[in-house]
This record gives structure tokens, C-alpha cells and sequence, in this order.
């Protein structure tokens, strides 16, 4: 009778950590999630920079030519990492123009997933595979 107990109370602590991981979703799914919120945030920074960049008009050619923004946002006048920070890629920025822009980057989970759980801003673009990007524009001086 002891055995049959153990048995059963075995199982149900299995299946409670089974419940458990299936609902919250498992330590790697957390940390992709965590890398991801980073990546995004980078992606933020890079916007503002940029449009604080643009003061001179006319944006940089890379990443690498983006001054900083002493007294700007916290985002702005931050350190910002030119390349992904657990895959060595680097963040991508095209040029659009002399004044519009935009940074992307490759997230780790399915960006559609992130933007159901709230995790991913309503300004962020998809586009194929888990590509994500921001856009922005500055305002030349007249």
C-alpha cells in the first residue's frame, strides 16, 4: 500500500512540474526571451541615436560613424553594442536616405509569438523569418 502512495504521489509531483513548465514555458524559452527584450531595447537605442545623429543633417554611412548624444535620452547617450550580443551578428542598418533609416535584427523566438505575449512594440516592423526593424526619420534644419 506504501508503494502504490509513493508511486502515485511520484507522478503527481512529475506532473506538477510538467503543468508547470508547459504553462511558464522552460529556463532556455526565458532566456531566449530575456536575449530577445535585450535585442529590442539595442534596437531602441539605435533609433534614438540616430535621430540625435541627425542634427548634422545628413545621416551616417554605419553604425560604427553614429556619434554620441551627451544630455539626450537614456537611450541616446548609453553605450550601445554594434553587433548582437550572444550571436556576433551584427545589428543591420540601412541608409534609406539622407534623413530616413532603419536598424533591424534577429531575434531568437518568433517575433509574432512576442507581440501576442505584449513583448514586442507596436512600431517594430516583421518582416521575413524573425527579422525585426525600426524605422526612423529625421527632420533636416531649414
Amino acid at each position: 500500500m506504501n508503494r502504490i502512495l509513493l508511486i502515485g504521489f511520484c507522478a503527481l509531483v512529475a506532473a506538477a512540474i510538467g503543468g508547470g513548465l508547459w504553462v511558464v514555458g522552460s529556463p532556455t524559452h526565458a532566456r531566449m526571451q530575456k536575449q530577445d527584450a535585450d535585442r529590442l531595447e539595442d534596437l531602441a537605442g539605435w533609433r534614438s541615436r540616430l535621430r540625435c545623429a541627425g542634427d548634422d543633417e545628413v545621416l551616417p554611412q554605419s553604425l560604427a560613424e553614429v556619434p554620441d548624444c551627451p544630455g539626450s535620452t537614456a537611450f541616446a547617450s548609453r553605450a550601445l553594442p554594434t553587433q548582437d550580443a550572444v550571436t556576433g551578428a551584427p545589428y543591420v542598418y540601412h541608409r534609406l536616405s539622407d534623413q530616413a533609416f532603419e536598424v533591424c535584427v534577429t531575434l531568437a523566438l518568433d517575433p509574432e509569438e512576442a507581440r501576442k505575449a505584449g513583448f514586442l512594440r507596436t512600431d517594430m516592423e516583421l518582416r521575413a523569418g524573425n527579422v525585426v526593424c525600426l524605422t526612423g526619420t529625421i527632420a533636416p534644419k531649414n
